[in-house]
């Protein structure tokens, strides 16, 4: 595992009531909720909420079970959703966590749970990444939760306040027998604070202090004529009194002065986008203390609306604006719904002056704002102006030291990926054959291969669905689909909705697993075939890819080490020759190189202080032979691979080179070879500690061998 929490930030964990506490927001909420006592943890890794999983992960021994705190890596989204189901007819608390896009996987599940109403308060915490700097797609969780009937915590960018709101979730949660949803963005995920804590809450049931049973309640199944009622209840009674318990506990915030007449509203990590703003164009400090004639509703909890305090907070302005984030502007048609039917009469904008599409960064609001302020402090107008137009020049003169637009750096495989030779020996057999085929895919590091320089993944669905996008296109084009997967999202979704699928309706299609041992592009998590929990202990059953797949009744199915050109080859022209329509599975088995390299370095240094041999494998290009025609680049993208000048002076173009961070995969040289390149590329073995008779045999070949003293200097 590579997991990021160490013994003394799990120790943290610990701290009683005024000490203090030093850690990002994941550490934070971990330590909400065992300040809230819960008996129950999972979920399924995403980014920006991995970390949350890593610290339960890193700290279960130490502090989680001696609590009795039950864990799990659930296998997806939908499974840890399920686990919730525990606080519907018990009075245990509990969380787990996904990203924004788990909501989709895990809404079926949640929907019952929501429904049916919780006893133990029950908390989602969701990666909301609106921003999109970790996820695939743009999305909102407001939608989803109000849909669902989910009461949904929205906090500003303050580690002390999300230790708060965590604790305090499950009280809402219980007070309105409600699921609560609390978003973790980036901006509170992944930056660190210093907080004072509180005392942890030891779990009342748990896995050592056990509930005796659970009582039947078939008065509370989710099934006709009970679904009827608990509608109404959730809207009519649950809700309502979520509203109230906001309201009464203050968890929405206001800043600035009451008597102001001019309001603002601001919701989540917004609300510091707009003080910084606001401190550009001197209308407020960086402490957060604003000019007297501003008035700002913090909304901390945006689902549901406390529309009473709203309406107050409206009433006697002259005028509000609304920054919401985001489509669909769920807030702005509320607020004016609300408006038109108390009557209140009070001016309001919000999406027709801030940008409705894209995350609020200061450089997209420090116009409407200026515009806004200027607008309704006429006496400052003149100074707002300057002090914004002086912010925008300086961003344009930024842009303009540049000649040209930066070249975008789009994600690529890491060093020997075990991935990349895969779609570079694809992209060679195009290359050779000139036949193409489709490439549908879904979401996994194998998505970056539909970039450059192998542009192989012609759809990029959601997790688990990429050969069954392609059922109809197989039957319907002359092309011969190839898809891939990888072997944390197979064991997540894609062996049903996949491969079932394909099986069941005669697919025609050759099926590429790529089989390196986590769920790694989240943080390398541990999953079904890794064997181990991400406790550390032995996970149960024996999940075996390729036992699974001939089970299901797949009939061709092979093994291959992607580093092995020839054989990897070999194995898949001859799986896809059968004329007979149907689905074909190829494993490719080669382990994460970052997790690979993180247990080969500590071993290389502990050998080599030992003084013990060790022989570390390095690839090279002979600057003599290489013509600098780049080909070897453009089936390949390694970040090791990259250019230099030549030191011959005749030759104008750059000579490939290979930096130090090579792990010698050799997949360069392969490529190179498969693909009827250059010989440029060369393995050296560089040995450390080598034997006497090692020794005593090199001094005899410098002899017999006349070495270029040149060379050897350089």
């Amino acid at each position: 595992m590579s997991h990021a929490f160490s013994d003394k930030d799990v120790q943290q964990l610990e701290h009683g009531e005024g000490q203090k506490l030093y850690g990002d927001g994941a550490l934070v909420v971990l330590k909400g909720m065992l300040e809230a006592g819960i008996s129950y943890f999972g979920g399924y890794p995403g980014a920006p909420t991995s970390n949350l999983i890593d610290a339960a992960a890193d700290s279960y021994k130490a502090v989680l079970e001696p609590r009795g705190i039950y864990m799990e890596s659930s296998a997806n989204e939908m499974s840890a959703a399920a686990m919730c189901t525990t606080s519907c007819y018990t009075p245990i608390r509990g969380a787990v966590t996904w990203k924004v896009l788990g909501n989709g996987v895990a809404t079926d599940v949640l929907d019952h749970v929501s429904q049916i109403g919780v006893e133990g308060g029950t908390l989602v915490v969701v990666g909301e990444d609106y921003g999109v700097s970790s996820t695939t797609v743009a999305q909102r969780t407001l939608p989803w939760a109000m849909k669902s009937g989910i009461v949904v915590i929205d906090p500003r960018a303050d580690q002390q306040l999300l230790l708060k709101l965590t604790r305090m979730s499950f009280e809402l949660s219980e007070a309105s027998n409600t699921v609560v949803a609390l978003l973790l963005r980036p901006q509170l995920s992944h930056a660190n604070a210093e907080i004072k804590t509180g005392n942890n809450a030891q779990p009342r049931f748990n896995t050592k202090d056990k509930i005796k049973a659970s009582v039947a309640e078939p008065h509370r199944y989710p099934l006709p004529p009970n679904t009827q009622r608990q509608e109404v209840e959730r809207y009519t009674d649950r809700l309502p009194r979520a509203e109230k318990f906001v309201v009464a506990n203050d968890l929405n915030e206001r800043f600035g002065s009451k008597q102001a007449k001019i309001g603002i509203i601001t919701h989540g990590t917004v609300f510091n986008t707009v003080m910084r703003v606001f401190a550009i164009l001197g209308l407020a400090d960086e402490q957060g203390n604003m000019d007297p004639a501003f008035d700002l509703l913090q909304l901390n909890v945006i689902n549901p609306l406390c529309e009473d305090q709203i309406a107050d907070f409206m009433a006697d302005k002259d005028h509000v604006l609304l920054v919401e984030e985001g489509q669909p502007d769920l807030l702005e048609k509320q607020i004016r719904s609300l408006l038109h039917q108390r009557g209140i009469t009070t001016p309001f904008t919000g999406h027709d002056l801030i940008p409705g599409v894209g995350e609020l960064v200061p450089g997209k609001l420090i116009g409407p704002l200026s515009e806004f302020t200027a607008t309704h402090l006429p006496e400052q107008a003149e100074q707002i102006k300057k002090l914004a137009a002086e912010k925008i020049e300086r961003q344009q003169m930024a842009a303009k030291l540049f000649p040209k637009p930066v070249t975008p750096r789009p994600p690529t495989f890491c060093t020997g990926c075990p991935e990349r030779p895969v779609f570079s020996q694809m992209k060679i057999n195009e290359m050779l054959t000139g036949e193409k085929d489709w490439h549908a895919t879904d979401v996994g590091c194998y998505g970056m291969a539909g970039l450059a320089p192998f542009n192989m993944a012609d759809s990029n669905m959601g997790m688990g669905g990429g050969l069954a996008a392609a059922t109809a296109l197989s039957a319907m084009s002359e092309q011969h689909n190839v898809s891939v997967v990888g072997d944390g999202t197979l064991w997540h979704s894609a062996m049903n909705t996949c491969v079932v699928n394909g099986i069941y309706n005669k697919q025609d299609a050759t099926y590429v697993v790529l089989d390196n041992k986590w769920t790694a592009m989240t943080g390398a998590h541990e999953n079904p075939n890794s064997g181990a929990l991400l406790t550390g202990e032995k996970g149960g059953g024996d999940l075996n890819i390729e036992r699974t797949f001939k089970a299901m009744g797949v009939k061709q199915v092979v093994k291959a080490d992607p580093y092995k050109f020839k054989d990897f080859q070999k194995k898949l022209k001859k799986i896809q020759a059968p004329k007979e329509p149907q689905l074909r599975v190829i494993i490719s088995e080669g382990e994460c190189q970052l997790q690979r390299q993180r247990t080969v370095k500590p071993e290389r240094r502990k050998l080599l202080a030992a003084g013990a041999r060790v022989e570390v494998e390095r690839l090279g290009v002979d600057n003599d032979v290489c013509v600098g025609d780049h080909a070897c680049m453009r089936v390949n993208g390694c970040p090791s691979l990259t250019l230099n000048d030549s030191d011959n002076l005749l030759k104008s173009a750059k000579v490939a080179a290979i930096d130090t961070t090579c792990v010698g995969c050799g997949v360069c040289g392969e490529i190179a070879h498969a693909a009827r390149l250059c010989p440029s590329f060369h393995k050296v073995t560089v040995t450390h500690n080598v034997f006497w008779y090692e020794k005593l045999w090199g001094r005899i070949k410098s002899m017999l061998i006349p070495v270029d003293s040149t060379a050897v200097a350089g």
